[in-house]
């Protein structure tokens, strides 16, 4: 009897050792997730310089050079902060941000955090050419595991993964990293990133629009309908999800329910895609597109990559770009540690249901199977003028020619007085 309960006792204790190392997570609201997407997605563009400045409006305005240069002249993408050393902070993203026509330029990108500052990246050429030769190096300003280049046949070559990294003595949250196995089909995945909404029609008029200078982040949440091994998909696309992403959210991240990383954003449907490049935006009806969730039974859980890159959005495998950086002998320091209270209360803010026309959502969030939350508090007042920060250094190095002239910082403030 007394060998029995110490058995009885020996097995209690070894479960409550289980059930301690290994706890179950509470999920968390749509809420708790932007708050920790909040903090951690950046926008990514190339700085804009006077010449590219010229280019995009000439290709904005003139329906030749469009069609002569269909993916456009400047694409501000999405990233998400994922480790930190030292000074040093490491922005996961894809590829395709980095044309290799602006890389073969050196030109400098900006990173914008959430405090809203611009962090300019210098030297971001690695010498790799595309496709790329040679292997990456951790002390590069930008880490490539493939490359974009609109000379190749697909656009992309390799996985289109990329860890850009920028300096900065201020404090920045860093992502908790978890693993795409603990998602199961028709559990919500969501994305954050910051849509171009130049790549959308006007909800009045019904026509593409022109400059938009004001970009605001925006969560996007939908089921998961498939997974492939990254190695099946192209480019190493290897998570399906039903959402509301819009060109700009790529090289966003994609959270699972408990607020680890599980993704990276990286492509539309290919029927999205193609209305993109055929009408140089979205219908205005498809951000009420709705899924029955027997239909969307129906079309999940195939595997056949081709099917499910053109009805769904993806993302790259988190667990691809553990092992694409552990082969290029990378050492970083990742979260792995859940999200802590103090991290989810720190940009909490309530999403209400918005039942005018404008409107994308009109459920609880919480209630909501598909759905998007537009950050009217993470947002940027004028992209255009954010991102000339180049063009500010040049023109700070010249002389002032008085008043009258083009003024920046501190000189427009003297003058206004």
């Amino acid at each position: 009897m007394l060998l029995k309960q110490i058995a009885l006792k020996s097995l209690g204790s070894m479960l409550l050792s289980c059930l301690v190392a290994n706890p179950v997570l509470a999920q968390l609201s749509p809420e708790e997730i932007n708050s920790i997407a909040r903090q951690t997605t950046v926008l990514i563009a190339p700085g804009l310089t006077p010449e590219l400045i010229d280019e995009l409006e000439e290709n904005r305005q003139n329906p030749l050079a469009r069609a002569k240069d269909p993916d456009g002249v400047w694409n501000p993408g999405s990233g998400v902060i994922i480790a930190k050393e030292g000074k040093s902070y490491y922005v996961l993203t894809v590829t395709h941000n980095f044309k290799q026509r602006h890389l073969d330029e050196n030109m400098s990108y900006g990173i914008r955090t959430s405090d809203g500052q611009v962090h300019e990246v210098t030297e971001v050429n690695d010498d790799r050419g595309c496709p790329l030769n040679g292997g990456v190096g951790q002390d590069q300003q930008l880490l490539r595991f493939g490359c974009y280049s609109k000379y190749l046949p697909n656009r992309v070559n390799g996985f289109d993964l990329a860890i850009v990294r920028f300096e900065s003595d201020k404090k920045y949250a860093v992502a908790p990293l978890g693993s795409p196995d603990d998602i199961k089909m028709m559990d919500t995945v969501f994305i954050s990133g910051w849509p171009d909404p130049e790549k959308e029609q006007d909800a009045v008029t019904g026509k593409c629009r022109g400059r938009v200078a004001r970009r605001q982040r925006r969560l996007a949440w939908g089921p998961v309908t498939g997974k492939i091994n990254p190695a099946q998909g192209q480019n190493g696309y290897g998570i399906f999800y039903v959402d509301q992403t819009r060109p700009g959210m790529s090289g966003g991240p994609v959270f699972d329910s408990n607020g680890f990383v599980v993704g990276v954003h990286g492509r539309g449907s290919a029927d999205k895609g193609q209305l993109v490049r055929q009408y140089c935006s979205l219908p205005k009806d498809l951000n009420n597109t709705t899924f029955e969730s027997e239909d969307l039974a129906a079309q999940a859980g195939g595997s056949d990559p081709t099917i499910l890159h053109t009805r769904f959005s993806s993302a790259q495998n988190l667990n691809n770009f553990s092992n694409v950086t552990n082969q290029a002998g990378m050492k970083l320091s990742f979260n792995r540690l859940p999200p802590s209270s103090d991290f989810i209360q720190a940009a909490l803010i309530e999403l209400k249901p918005d039942r005018s026309n404008t409107g994308t959502f009109d459920l609880v969030a919480r209630d909501d199977v598909m759905g998007t939350f537009e950050d009217t508090q993470d947002a940027v007042e004028d992209i255009y003028d954010l991102f000339q920060f180049k063009l500010e250094n040049q023109l700070r190095d010249e002389p002032s020619a008085g008043c009258g002239s083009i003024l920046l910082g501190d000189e427009r403030e003297r003058c206004k007085k």
